[in-house]
């Protein structure tokens, strides 16, 4: 964590909270309260997040004067240290309550997004560790995170946690629980999430922009996932599109006239080499014999191909009783035969398949 000297303790007469919180760029801090950091309780585990623990302690609560204090190592881990104490003192009752103040006067900023009219936003840390990472802003109407503006993230002092040596607030100073835990104290300060229709929908010469017209193109040629398939016709075409699926039904039709475990090799070879005609908006035909194609007529060949078979078992069984039935009327037809009768309809005439057999 850098810090400059510019901005040094020296040569002032305030008290060290006050003269911290005032530098530029601390708008988002509060004053801790002096009880607070008296008390050991509140401060368990920070004695190794710093060096000097005891000598930090007592400038920040001006038990050492500012002239005693000149050495910028001790003034930097002096506000690293109170950034690591503003943490734990604003998710306390007073804590919470100073920082309400503050976010009534809008003293965080407000939201960037102009769907949230100037939403009020509240301080968070991504990570609780001092040094990873910088101080962000979270907007209670649209539930995102963004990075504050510079002004409010530049500091004359490399103030409590400026990561990496920037000058940026850490996130640290706030944490990671504050902003979730001061709307559900104050939940009558959460606003209507946003509404839906209040999106911001993209537009070219009034017309909206599709979805597909922003896909990327892979380097092998094929298009992004997640875009309509090549096959998909407007509704207005549906109509017109039946030929879109003549290659399909060309391809089971081969398939099924043929008969038995080569006529569905076969008709799997002819769909893949029948094209698929495509309607587009304009009406016209356009032929395409892409993998796709041909991979949805041979899915269509073997369904036609596991239909056929229980179809012939069927056809075979048929004939199998048609078979026994002749028998039958033969076997009648010779008992009739030798009584002397003769087989006729109903009304009394002989029919084309009648039969008399004289003996």
């Amino acid at each position: 964590m850098a810090y400059n000297e510019d901005s040094s303790a020296s040569g002032h007469d305030e008290p060290w909270i006050q003269w911290f919180c005032g530098l530029k760029g601390h708008e988002m801090f509060c004053e801790v309260e002096r009880s607070y950091i008296e008390d050991g309780f509140n401060l368990y585990g920070l004695r190794a997040c710093v060096s000097n623990f005891s000598d930090c302690l007592d400038l920040i609560l001006d038990r050492i004067g500012p002239d005693d204090s000149d050495d910028s190592h001790l003034t930097q881990s002096a506000c690293t240290l109170y950034g690591l104490i503003h943490a734990r003192y604003i998710i306390t009752a007073h804590g919470l309550d100073a920082m309400y103040n503050k976010y009534a006067a809008k003293e965080f900023g407000t939201c960037p997004l102009i769907q949230c009219n100037g939403q009020p936003v509240l301080p968070v840390g991504l990570r609780d560790e001092m040094g990873a990472d910088t101080v962000k802003i979270f907007c209670p109407r649209c539930k995102s995170v963004y990075h504050p503006p510079p002004i409010r993230s530049r500091s004359s002092h490399h103030g409590p946690g400026a990561a990496s040596g920037t000058g940026a607030v850490d996130g640290a100073a706030f944490g990671t629980t504050f902003p979730h835990l001061f709307l559900m104290t104050f939940n009558n300060l959460v606003p209507d999430p946003l509404d839906s229709k209040s999106k911001y929908v993209p537009r070219v010469f009034g017309f909206r922009v599709h979805h597909s017209a922003r896909q990327r193109i892979s380097p092998g040629g094929s298009a992004s996932a997640g875009l309509p398939s090549s096959t998909t016709v407007p509704q207005g075409n549906v109509g017109r599109s039946r030929h879109a699926s003549g290659g399909s039904a060309a391809a089971a039709a081969l398939t099924r006239s043929s008969g038995g475990g080569r006529a569905s090799a076969g008709g799997s070879a002819a769909a893949a080499a029948v094209p698929t005609v495509i309607t587009t908006t304009e009406g016209t035909a356009t032929p395409t014999a892409t993998a796709a194609t041909a991979s949805s007529a041979s899915t269509a060949s073997a369904k036609a191909t596991h239909l056929a078979q229980p179809l012939g078992a069927f056809l075979v069984v048929l004939l199998e009783h048609l078979a026994k039935f002749a028998a039958n009327v033969a076997i009648l037809l010779v008992y009739k035969g030798e009584s002397g009768t003769s087989v006729t309809g109903t009304t009394g005439t002989a029919d084309p398949v009648d039969v008399v057999v004289n003996v």
